[in-house]
């Protein structure tokens, strides 16, 4: 009789493995947490300060304090901006300065103007817009007001929009807050191709008429040769010893900034203005959005400045650094960027902050 093949019918049951299910469960509860954590971490703002020397700062602006804060992006910190106020409602400043990337979407002013109610009435608040803001002027529809909704709902606020320079006098002395903008355009070129503009609307209108969009160009042109006509009655009043401060939303790079200034290194000067520029401030990176404890940023967008790099540091995102001389302030910003990658949608690990910037004549 032949011998029977030994062997099992069916294969064996493979055996399970729970402990996989669990350490996969134990992941996402953790990243789970952490997410709401962070989201936690983003709904409260956290006030930083920074001294700033000033070389040649006169000694009666010494401890001036501006209130730097950029990139809201519309964005609610609590009841009425109730979160942030609670940081600043004991601080003392005698400037707001507000670097862009105000509104949130459409264009959506209702945080800004939270905010504005926040401050001080008795505080001078400036503003530039950002990349992500609507237009400041409309220059092409004649039905609507010629400035857009959220920079006159600010000014009916009391915040003034820069398009021009405005003076600050503190204990005998002053200060200019001016956009980065004029110091960096040829200022006779660009009154001169306005006017040209004007002059050929104002032309076709004797003739023909103007079309609807020709009319709302007309307006805009008027309005930014009123602000250049501004800007050359305060440069007359612009003094070699007055302390100047550039807002920005995008930060300036080397550049920029040695296309602001003339003269030797010891005795540069701007060129468009009189004295030297005194600070310049800016936001826009968010610090990074994203960051990893002890690593820091994960990623920086390119743009047409040369930047865009995997785990970059933390060069040119946020803080204090001085380029040709010139400190520079980066606010790291409340919000979030579109120069983001998509599946960067919120800020990681990077809480919202505003500065307190005071300035000094002594060496730190």
């Amino acid at each position: 009789m032949a011998a029977r093949r030994s062997g099992l019918l069916f294969a064996p049951r493979k055996k399970r493995h729970p402990g996989r299910w669990a350490s996969a469960l134990l992941f996402l509860f953790v990243i789970g947490i952490l997410l709401g954590l962070n989201a936690v971490n983003n709904s409260y703002v956290q006030l930083i300060r920074q001294q700033v020397n000033v070389a040649g700062l006169p000694a009666s602006l010494d401890g001036f304090t501006i209130l730097h804060i950029s990139d809201l992006d519309g964005i609610e910190f609590g009841d009425r901006q109730g979160n942030l106020h609670s940081q600043i409602r004991l601080e003392r400043f005698d400037a707001v300065c507000l670097t862009g990337d105000l509104t949130g979407s459409g264009g959506d002013a209702a945080a800004l103007l939270d905010l504005l109610d926040r401050l001080p009435q008795d505080v001078p608040v400036f503003l530039v817009p950002g990349d992500e803001d609507p237009e400041p002027l409309n220059a092409r529809d004649p039905d609507r007001p010629l400035k857009a909704d959220y920079i006159a709902l600010a000014e009916e606020k009391g915040a003034v929009y820069l398009d021009r320079p405005h003076a600050v006098e503190h204990a005998g002395k002053t200060v200019w807050f001016s956009p980065a903008s004029l110091y960096m355009t040829d200022l006779k070129a660009a009154a001169f191709a306005l006017g040209e503009r004007r002059d050929q609307l104002n032309a076709a209108a004797a003739v023909s008429g103007l079309t609807g969009e020709d009319q709302a160009a007309l307006r805009a042109v008027n309005s930014q040769l009123d602000a250049l006509q501004a800007t050359e009655e305060a440069r007359k009043a612009m003094k070699e010893d007055d302390t100047y401060v550039l807002l920005s939303h995008f930060p300036l790079d080397s550049e920029d900034v040695a296309g602001l200034q003339e003269g030797d290194r010891l005795e540069r000067h701007s060129i468009n203005f009189p004295g030297r520029v005194s600070l310049i401030l800016a936001g826009h990176w968010n610090n990074g959005q994203w960051r990893l404890p002890l690593i820091g940023p994960v990623y920086l967008p390119s743009s047409g400045r040369g930047l865009g790099d995997w785990m970059p540091g933390r060069r040119e995102l946020s803080g204090l650094s001085a380029v040709h001389g010139i400190p520079q302030y980066v606010s790291p910003g409340l919000g979030t960027s579109v120069a983001y990658p998509g599946w960067m949608p919120m800020r990681l690990f990077n809480r919202p902050q505003i500065t307190l910037l005071t300035l000094t004549d002594s060496i730190i």
